[in-house]
């Protein structure tokens, strides 16, 4: 086995186990995680955690690059007309989620800090899914825009969740006696200066791109300034642990709002970033061991229950708060189960962040995710059909 090879067998199999998977009606990222799994730890050991190690490179630079279209999902304009309701429901069903899981994750036995990590993880809803049934069913509607705003903006927020949770579990794991208030002091620094360094990054780039000619140009500039602020950021400085994926998804949402070159430098990225997202889920796919998983039943349990629950009281108390329409405060909490992209991504980070956390946070996250890339369709076509938007899209 050499690193070209591993690679071969990612892609090829990666590709062929989502395009198989996706002729039943299954989003395509659950063939990639099944077909990792296969060739992981679990089952052929083709994967090894040692070569996971290996490539973990790739995994973190496919994270960055979702962090940077999450961004560019964040466009004022599109916000504003999307009506009032859409900010209060967007935070309330990411913060009940947050809150939901983290307590009944702790309740189940999980460690303060390890509770803290996969509440976070379960904060953020996978857009991949929810415009695929949008899109497959030509739905459109009042609970149709809440649901891709939603997905939108919540995976912007769960990395904030992340960022802050994390920073925090330093604290507590790493930190000795450290008080209260230098954690709170670290956490101010570790997002103020990953957002301030991707807001000037986002500008840069801007800048830079009005004198680029051609695509290939384009693509070499893009990720150059993207790596650029974000390799500055992986490493902590003086005990501080900067987040890259908030840096990034900065320098996008600066791009979407404010570069006169937006969809150039989003459509370079479009079709390049295919490759990665396909080696980053096989590669968690990889990793989960499903003995681990069984064992975490009862957790595993929990943290489910606490993230639909968690989505439906927040979805429906925030369309109250913010005097939606009847159907928007009904059905919206059915789209919103689906879980992966930036969880998956999450994960992977946070095992690497956590050594010591790490076999119990993929195991949580991977496992629970190929629950709900199943139910999630499911759920969110129940809601389009509920509220009468299936086919109202010609």
């Amino acid at each position: 086995m050499n690193e070209i090879l591993v690679l071969g067998i990612i892609l090829f199999f990666g590709y062929l186990g989502g395009w198989l998977i996706s002729r039943i009606k299954v989003p395509a990222v659950t063939g990639y995680i099944l077909v990792g799994l296969a060739l992981g730890v679990s089952a052929l050991h083709i994967i090894s955690p040692e070569w996971n190690m290996k490539l973990s490179w790739l995994i973190n630079f496919a994270l960055i690059l979702i962090a940077f279209t999450v961004g560019g999902e964040l466009d004022i304009k599109k916000l504003r007309k999307m009506g009032k309701y859409i900010g209060s429901i967007v935070i309330f069903e990411t913060l009940f989620a947050y809150i939901f899981i983290f307590v009944f994750v702790k309740i189940s036995g999980f460690s303060l800090p390890l509770s803290l990590i996969i509440a976070a993880l379960g904060a953020a809803t996978a857009p991949a899914v929810t415009v695929l049934v949008l899109n497959e069913y030509n739905a459109r509607g009042p609970v149709s825009t809440v649901l891709l705003a939603c997905v939108g903006i919540d995976d912007a927020l769960g990395l904030t969740l992340y960022a802050i949770s994390a920073s925090f579990a330093h604290g507590m794991l790493h930190g000795g006696h450290i008080s209260i208030g230098t954690i709170i002091l670290e956490v101010f620094l570790d997002i103020s200066i990953s957002i301030i360094l991707g807001i000037i990054g986002g500008f840069l780039l801007s800048y830079i791109v009005k004198v680029v000619r051609y695509k290939l140009e384009m693509l070499t500039i893009v990720l150059g300034t993207i790596l650029l602020v974000t390799g500055g950021l992986q490493n902590p400085i003086r005990g501080i642990h900067f987040s890259p994926l908030l840096s990034s998804m900065a320098m996008g949402f600066i791009v979407i709002n404010y570069s006169q070159k937006k969809r150039d430098i989003f459509g370079v990225l479009e079709n390049f970033g295919l490759p990665f997202y396909t080696i980053y889920f096989v590669l968690a796919g990889a990793k989960l061991q499903i003995k681990k998983l069984i064992q975490l039943g009862i957790t595993a349990i929990a943290y489910i229950v606490g993230r639909i629950s968690g989505k439906f009281t927040g979805a429906y108390i925030g369309a109250v708060i913010g005097k939606a329409p009847k159907n928007v405060r009904n059905y919206t909490g059915f789209g919103l189960i689906s879980q992966a992209g930036i969880a998956i991504g999450l994960a992977l980070v946070a095992a690497n962040e956590f050594p010591e956390l790490s076999s119990n946070i993929i195991a949580i996250a991977l496992g629970t995710t190929i629950v709900t890339e199943i139910l999630g369709p499911f759920m969110t076509k129940f809601a389009i059909t509920r509220a009468g938007e299936m086919g109202k899209r010609r």
